[in-house]
């Protein structure tokens, strides 16, 4: 029976786990810090719309909490500037043979002999463990770099392009302000295909309460989640609505002349996200993961969002003037640990 190991434990992995533990699907949530202790302490406190629900999950602090098996799946949740530590860290840990109930315990343990050449005659062929690298890997992050960072070492990488509307400010707290329906996945093998295995990683995200899609393109659904991301950085700067809808459509249109001069395939009519967003008492609404990342205090994800969009522009020999302007603001203030608010959007559009 399949088990979905969680790595990182903010809004999107901590409601992954939380929605496969009441649809009855095996997972393991790793988290750290103070929001590791409190989901051990009093388990994770989920509010949504109509109810507030205490989720009591198995938790983990490393891979040595874990012990991989081959009915395992690594799921990297945490942001796109943590995932080439956290794939490194769970690519090499080592893995055991799944024991199916009512069996012997100690039956099919250890090392798996693979072909190849002996040392002479009458000796064994060598030996090679299973790792962390031969279990399938899904990675959720935004941008489009985390999926070759995950090829270099897994050789089964599913990449998730997700729409969700949660929220984690807290240690052991997340918001979700959308139900029945939590969020909007896709999900493809990378490089762009289409196997078995994908369809029934999304049949668990469907009975999670996820609205997903099974997609032979991963890369250009991405691509879409990137150019929509490109505005996220607004939600940290200071500015009246008028400003913000001239930033949005600069950056919508520098990323999409960008996109275009690099051949990059982009989705183009895909339907709208099917996610009610409710209020939920005592929550602010509309605060994107970016500004959530600064209002904690957390390293920043520009780097991977308008940084993406100006390290495509550079390739493609073309500029990404407003897109190099928000990250080098939002950089700088990531860098000085300032607060929302600290820069103005008269500063993007200056």
């Amino acid at each position: 029976m399949r088990r979905y190991i969680i790595v990182g434990a903010g809004a999107i992995g901590a409601i992954l786990a939380a929605q496969f533990e009441g649809a009855g699907i095996r997972s393991v949530l790793v988290a750290r810090g103070e929001n590791l202790a409190a989901i051990r302490e009093h388990g994770l406190t989920v509010r949504r719309p109509a109810s507030t629900d205490v989720v009591r999950l198995d938790v983990a602090c490393s891979p040595g909490e874990v012990n991989l098996t081959t009915d395992d799946v690594i799921v990297i949740a945490t942001k796109s500037q943590d995932a080439e530590a956290a794939l490194a860290e769970w690519a090499w840990q080592p893995v055991e043979a799944a024991v199916p109930a009512n069996s012997d315990p100690t039956a099919g343990l250890g090392a798996v002999a693979i072909a190849g050449p002996g040392d002479g005659a009458g000796t064994e062929p060598p030996v090679q463990r299973m790792l962390g690298a031969d279990l399938p890997v899904l990675t959720f992050q935004n941008g489009l770099s985390t999926e070759d960072a995950a090829l270099r070492r897994f050789s089964k990488v599913y990449g998730v392009s997700i729409g969700i509307a949660a929220s984690h400010l807290s240690p052991g707290i997340v918001v979700s302000p959308s139900y029945p329906v939590v969020g909007s996945v896709w999900l493809g093998r990378y490089p762009d295909q289409h196997d078995e295995v994908q369809d029934q990683f999304v049949a668990d995200l469907v009975a999670a309460g996820f609205d997903s899609q099974s997609v032979s393109n991963v890369s250009a659904w991405k691509a879409r989640k990137l150019l929509v991301n490109a505005a996220n950085g607004l939600d940290v700067l200071a500015g009246d609505d008028e400003d913000r809808v001239v930033a949005r459509k600069r950056l919508f249109g520098e990323a999409r002349a960008v996109f275009e001069a690099a051949g990059l395939a982009v989705v183009q009519d895909a339907p709208r996200f099917s996610l009610a967003v409710q209020e939920v008492p005592g929550h602010t609404s509309g605060r994107l993961s970016t500004w959530q990342s600064f209002a904690r205090g957390a390293s920043s994800e520009v780097d991977y969002l308008n940084g993406e969009i100006v390290l495509i522009a550079r390739k493609a020999g073309v500029g990404a003037p407003v897109n190099e302007r928000l990250q080098r603001l939002l950089g700088s203030q990531a860098a000085r640990s300032e607060a929302p608010g600290t820069h103005t959007l008269a500063e993007l559009l200056a």
